[in-house]
Formats: C-alpha cells, sequence, structure tokens
C-alpha cells in the first residue's frame, strides 16, 4: 500500500525512510512494526471524512447564526429608524409650537408696539398743532400789542 487514494498517510517506504533517519534502525516492508502503517493510514482517513463532516456542519450552523444574526441587526436597526424618526418628528412638533408661540408673542408685541407708535404720532400731532397755535397766537398778540 503506497499511499491512499486521496493522499492520506504515508507509504511503507516513508515510514522506513523515517524510521531510519530518526531512529538509525532500518525496518523491511515485511517487519511486524510495519502493520501500524495501515491501521494508522485508515485512522488518518476515517479523521479527514470526519473533519469534513464537522467542517460542514460548523459552515451550516455559522450561516444559520450568521443569518439569525443579520436578521436580528436588520430589525433592531429598522426599529432604531422608526424610534428616531418618531422621536425626530416630535423633535421636530416641539420646535415648531415653540416657534408658534414664539412668532404669536411677536406679533402680540408688534401689535402693542404698533399701537403705541400711532398714539405717539397722535400726541406728536396734536403737540405740533398746539406749538403753531400757541406760536400764531403769541404772533397776533405781539401784532395787536405793537
Amino acid at each position: 500500500m503506497a499511499f491512499l487514494s486521496d493522499g492520506i498517510g504515508l507509504s511503507y517506504a516513508d515510514i522506513a525512510e523515517e524510521l531510519a533517519r530518526k531512529s538509525k534502525t532500518i525496518v523491511a516492508q515485511d517487519d511486524p512494526i510495519m502493520m501500524m502503517v495501515p491501521l494508522c493510514n485508515a485512522f488518518l482517513a476515517e479523521e479527514s471524512k470526519l473533519m469534513e463532516r464537522h467542517k460542514t456542519a460548523l459552515a451550516q450552523v455559522m450561516a444559520d447564526k450568521t443569518d439569525s444574526f443579520v436578521q436580528s441587526v436588520q430589525k433592531t436597526v429598522d426599529e432604531l429608524g422608526k424610534t428616531l424618526a418618531s422621536e425626530a418628528v416630535q423633535s421636530l412638533q416641539a420646535a415648531f409650537v415653540a416657534q408658534h408661540e414664539a412668532m404669536v408673542k411677536n406679533a402680540s408685541a408688534l401689535a402693542k408696539h404698533k399701537s403705541n407708535m400711532l398714539w405717539l404720532s397722535a400726541i406728536a400731532a396734536v403737540s405740533a398743532l398746539v406749538n403753531v397755535a400757541v406760536f400764531v397766537a403769541l404772533f397776533l398778540l405781539s401784532r395787536l400789542n405793537q
């Protein structure tokens, strides 16, 4: 048995060469210790199959977990977007209400100012007329006294 078909394991020659190099012992292919070669190669082949099954199962579990995680994140993002949108709308509404109240207050102050300006203009006009009347009256009196 030189190699297994999938390339797993060592051949008899590779094992004999490795033993010669490490332990300085020459082992023939018919030596009883060489019975371990097919046993170890069979073990490696079965372990490789098991590892492939585990890798496939792990990939499936990771795909499932990743999918559920992505869905969870998407749901959280959607809910957060709704919450933020709702909070943003509420914030804008509060800002608009405050702006409206300020505008009403300013309109009231402007109306009061306009009324005051009208009264002040009327007072200034009456004052000017009184000044002119007094000036004319004094002028006429000074003419009469002359």
